[in-house]
């Protein structure tokens, strides 16, 4: 069954929830919460900062649908704007609530913490209000995962992460790939639009094998990593190991003609993300 099909049988309070991108805002979310538990903060910072992260990514979200409104319509009528089921007025309420969320909770771990939190989210509504379709689309998403890890362990350790020279390039490339993934899932959408970002511009076969690529060299840079620093636990094996076969079957359904599999294929990478960048910290 499509995602239509599907979201048309679900209670309608339950597809309004959609505006909230429930997804992405809650992996995003709980890799802030884990990466300050393996960093040794404390439950209550992990919580507090995971809401924050929860907060920025529900008010980027919820622009992002504001934006897409009248494309919506014409390709996706069952999002819940253009289906009637959150007027733009409640979509506006939940940016702005949860940008004051994310903004509050960030401030109680200072200033440094705060303009982490910060420049994740302007990345985030830059991608939203301007630069989505356009070719420099991956910019926001290179510059804003990095800014993640940084985000987590500065407030818990009051430090960089450890190799943070290589651990930061290879985020800056996992932005970029989870942005062409998620990207290749409207793609018709955004053809038929005349939206030119970078999927568009890339075509889908080319789409697909830059995909590939960035895939092979982020997964396998862990893995050298991995056998090279000595006297790694076994969990972190066994998350890197879930990562590269998650990323795996998702560049699998990526290849998919169904937009539907598409969303499946991006989610099945961006999960790949959060557990190849648990595994490889609690590594090193």
């Amino acid at each position: 069954m499509s995602t239509a099909g599907l979201a048309a049988r679900l209670p309608r309070s339950v597809r309004a929830l959609a505006v909230l991108h429930p997804f992405p805002s809650l992996l995003n979310a709980a890799l802030v919460a884990v990466l300050v538990i393996v960093a040794g903060g404390s439950a209550t910072m992990a919580v507090t900062l995971g809401v924050a992260m929860l907060g920025f990514q529900i008010s980027i979200g919820s622009v992002n649908d504001l934006v897409d409104e009248a494309v919506d319509a014409r390709a996706k009528p069952h999002k819940p704007i253009p289906a009637g089921l959150v007027t733009r007025r409640t979509a506006a309420a939940f940016a702005i609530a949860g940008g004051m969320a994310g903004t509050g909770l960030s401030a109680v771990y200072g200033p440094i913490i705060l303009a982490l939190g910060l420049g994740m989210y302007g990345c985030g509504l830059a991608y939203d209000l301007f630069l989505k379709p356009t070719v420099f689309a991956a910019l926001c998403w290179a510059v804003a995962f990095p800014l993640l890890p940084l985000y987590a362990w500065i407030a818990a350790t009051g430090d960089f992460p450890p190799h943070a020279t290589l651990l930061l390039p290879v985020a800056a490339l996992a932005g970029p790939t989870l942005q062409l993934a998620n990207g290749i899932v409207d793609l018709e959408r955004d053809q038929a639009a005349g939206l030119a970002g970078p999927v568009v511009r890339l075509g889908r076969t080319r789409t697909l094998a830059l995909l590939i690529l960035l895939e092979l060299v982020i997964h396998g840079f862990a893995w050298a990593t991995l056998v090279a620093e000595g006297g790694v636990p076994g969990i972190s094996f066994v998350a890197v190991g879930a990562a590269s076969a998650c990323a795996a079957f998702g560049l699998w359904l990526s290849a998919a003609q169904q937009p539907d599999l598409r969303e499946r294929g991006w989610q099945a990478q961006a999960t790949a993300i959060v557990l190849l960048g648990a595994g490889w910290l609690m590594a090193a």
